[in-house]
């Protein structure tokens, strides 16, 4: 008898069984992560708690901080899921956007330091479906003279973009910050004469030739926001005595431009959401503790707030949501952590609070980063930075659902974190990994990023001129597993989808050589 029917007789019993194939893995107290044989993708394992329904799309997060089992980008579902994870490297700001009509992904990746400074220095990368990446953004040492804090050499950085800002606009440009040292006089805070200040940049750039639009400095308009007034919030303290610990007062940590070519802007250390006109200076200033401009309703406060978003415009009013930290390392663990909705009324300069998102189960005092997403079909994320939390909000305030990846404030966080739709079409081909066990073979397949097939194609065979398909099984999840009895030589996999045909969707052919542990 042929090896050729011996092989197709052995594989005609088939599927025996077929599971999700991820397994978790974490020394004792440690968050756990998800591990896979086809893939090294190692994902934390979210704790999901649903309430309700939440709104369609993926979980879309970087990972880090200093108790992280890896560095990365994650896209994942409410199950648990993993759908796509990329390398291990210094991340930020992981979002779908929207540039030239198609939706693309984008982030920050660079150099980060963490508290007392809170800045990086990097590129902005974009990619397409197929995780390709297509553009970068950076802002280089022949564009601007950027001094960093913390010690960092600019001889050796290629590109001074901070983490807080890659926001595309509705023109087509991008919207990055960026942090640089500068001199200043500290004499009347109680600081030396000749001091250091980190002054907050933001710039609008074009994303395919990286050419700098416009450019705003906080230094530059110190009569309309005076130092002073960032002293009660962040204290000078033994700050801006040198280079490498500048005092910086203002932190810029989020930007968003309007139709009429005004940006709103927001300042950590002022408190404050401030409404720049189109040549750079300030038109009104909202202050979460005494108005600005505003006089406050009594149920309205926010500190140390960020991602200031602009919802509505109308003649005489304008709709944010912000990310009310109301918690820093200067002030935490008093007042809880809240995404806010407000109007602000330019007639009457009045400000009054439309929805407070807080879930009373659950208090969180987030000392640092965070976000509010508002959804499609009304409800709200809440990415709450350095807790490493994710929660969904219902139009009527309750808890959709709770995703948690990381222990105490601080130790695992995530600078942003948001829910949207996403079809992946990666070009890379699927991942097959294949071991024996007694009489049996044990077959695991995985294609990263690919959000399309529903089912996979398993082949085998003991020559590749002989690959025939075996089994169909459906997908579970990530990564999906079955079990052939028989010992073929050689095994590929295929991703299937019935009405779409999916490219580049076989896998590389393997042997099965290893006993499966």
């Amino acid at each position: 008898m042929s090896s050729t029917m011996v092989l197709g007789k052995i594989l005609l019993t088939a599927l025996l069984t077929s599971r999700v194939a991820a397994s978790t893995g974490h020394p004792s107290g440690d968050w756990p992560w998800q591990t896979f044989k086809s893939s090294p993708a190692q994902p934390p394992s979210l704790r999901i708690n649903k309430h309700g329904n939440t709104s369609p799309g993926y979980l879309i997060f970087n990972q880090n901080g200093p108790e992280v089992h890896n560095y990365s980008l994650f896209i994942m579902s409410d199950d648990n899921e993993l759908v796509w994870q990329s390398e291990r490297n210094g991340f930020a700001d992981f979002r779908v956007q929207t540039f030239e009509d198609s939706p693309v992904l984008t982030h920050w990746q660079g150099l980060a330091l963490g508290e007392p400074w809170g800045f990086g220095v990097g590129i902005v990368r974009i990619y397409d479906e197929s995780y390709e990446n297509i553009y970068n953004v950076s802002l280089t040492t022949a564009q601007e003279n950027i001094i960093p804090s913390g010690g960092l050499d600019s001889g050796m950085l290629f590109s001074y973009l901070d983490f807080h800002e890659s926001r595309i606009t509705r023109d087509g440009t991008m919207l990055v910050t960026v942090y640089n040292v500068t001199e200043h006089d500290l004499s009347p805070y109680g600081g030396p004469r000749n001091g250091w200040v980190t002054n907050s940049l933001f710039y609008e750039m074009d994303i395919k030739t990286n050419t700098v639009l416009y450019r705003w400095s906080a230094l530059d308009h110190t009569d309309q926001i005076p130092i002073d007034d960032a002293i009660q919030f962040h204290p000078l303290e033994d700050f801006g005595k040198n280079k490498t610990l500048p005092y910086d007062y203002f932190h810029l940590n989020s930007v968003d431009k309007l139709d009429d070519g005004s940006y709103i802007i927001s300042s950590r250390f002022f408190c404050s959401i401030f409404r720049l006109t189109p040549n750079g200076t300030v038109e009104w200033t909202f202050q979460g503790e005494n108005g600005g401009d505003f006089k406050l309703a009594s149920d309205i406060s926010f500190r140390y707030q960020h991602d200031a978003r602009v919802r509505h415009v109308g003649e005489d009013f304008m709709q944010l949501s912000l990310f009310n930290n109301d918690n820093s390392a200067v002030k935490s663990g008093v007042n809880e952590t809240t995404g806010i909705f407000v109007t602000l009324d330019t007639k009457t300069w009045t400000a009054t609070l439309d929805r407070e998102l807080v879930d009373p189960t659950d208090r969180v005092y987030a000392k640092s980063q965070g976000n509010t997403q508002f959804l499609d079909n009304g409800n709200v994320i809440l990415g709450y930075g350095s807790t490493a939390k994710i929660k969904e909000f219902t139009p009527d305030g309750s808890v959709a659902m709770s995703a948690v990846f990381g222990h105490k404030d601080g130790t695992v966080f995530s600078y942003r974190s948001y829910r949207f739709p996403w079809i992946g079409r990666p070009k890379t081909s699927p991942s097959v990994y294949a071991c024996i066990k007694s009489n049996e073979t044990q077959v695991y397949m995985s294609w990263n990023g690919a959000t399309e097939h529903k089912t996979w194609q398993v082949f085998a065979g003991s020559t590749e001129g002989d690959l025939s398909s075996q089994v169909s099984v459906a997908r579970q999840g990530f990564e999906t597993a079955v079990t052939l009895s028989g010992l073929p030589a050689l095994i590929q996999v295929e991703a299937k989808t019935a009405d779409i045909d999916i490219p580049g969707a076989r896998s590389a052919i393997t042997r099965a050589k290893e006993p499966c542990t």
